[in-house]
């Protein structure tokens, strides 16, 4: 993943006013990612909309707190920033957030179907010789376009799964999958096997992609924090 800052001259070419972000709320009760969008610019502040997450919980964020917030622009590049709460103003039924202008944006280039490391417990049924066998296993990563699985169990490469398992506090159900390619991990009775997902719903697509985004966002927040 390739960063590079961008001048605090250019938000206004780089942040049009309209368009559709996502925040990360990162201290308090309301701690994670919200979806949100840009109200106005300013010499001093971005405004945004009051984030809201898919279920219409909105992020209470008090001034002086610090968020993140990312989208990605037509050459495919996420933009993002840390901000700090500067006011909070109240505009008929809405409220915005009137956030202090970074001093940088930073312009990361995504690559397609970026992978991210997890640990999730997942369901899945294996439709094999005419049979359905119910199994258990450990996702390690995933992206839109599959997963790495850890289990127990013999697959081979063309072998059709259908998976269950929770992501980022939502359960995803039935999704599809191929085995593409096995690997040897060199502990005894443990496997892992590359999935390709092979019939993603768009709602269970963005799910899965609003996810990896979030994660990819925290590690760019961790890789600022070292410089």
């Amino acid at each position: 993943m390739r960063r590079e800052p961008i001048r605090v001259s250019d938000i206004e070419k780089y942040i049009p006013i309209g368009q559709k972000v996502m925040v990360y709320v990162e201290q308090g009760n309301f701690k994670g990612t919200y979806s949100s969008f840009i109200y106005d610019i300013d010499d001093r502040y971005i405004h945004i909309s009051m984030p809201t997450n898919e279920k219409g919980l909105k992020a209470v964020v008090r001034e002086g707190e610090t968020v993140e917030v990312s989208f990605v622009d037509r050459k495919g590049y996420r933009i993002g920033f840390s901000a700090r709460l500067g006011e909070i103003e109240k505009k008929g039924n809405q409220v915005i957030y009137k956030l202090l202008k970074p001093e940088k944006l930073f312009r990361v280039e995504l690559r397609e179907n970026f992978r991210v490391p997890v640990m999730i417990e997942t369901e899945f049924y294996i439709f094999k010789g005419g049979k359905i066998v119910k199994s258990t296993g450990t996702i390690l990563d995933i992206s839109a376009g599959g997963a790495k699985l850890s289990c127990d169990d013999k697959l081979e490469v063309r072998d059709k799964l259908v998976l269950n398992f929770e992501l980022g506090g939502e359960m995803l159900e039935d999704i599809e999958a191929e085995v593409v390619r096995k690997a040897i991990t060199g502990e005894e009775g443990i496997n892992h096997y590359g999935l390709m997902f092979t019939d993603l719903t768009k709602e269970q697509e963005d799910k899965i992609i609003k996810f990896c985004l979030s994660k990819q966002l925290e590690l760019a927040r961790k890789m600022r924090g070292l410089e």
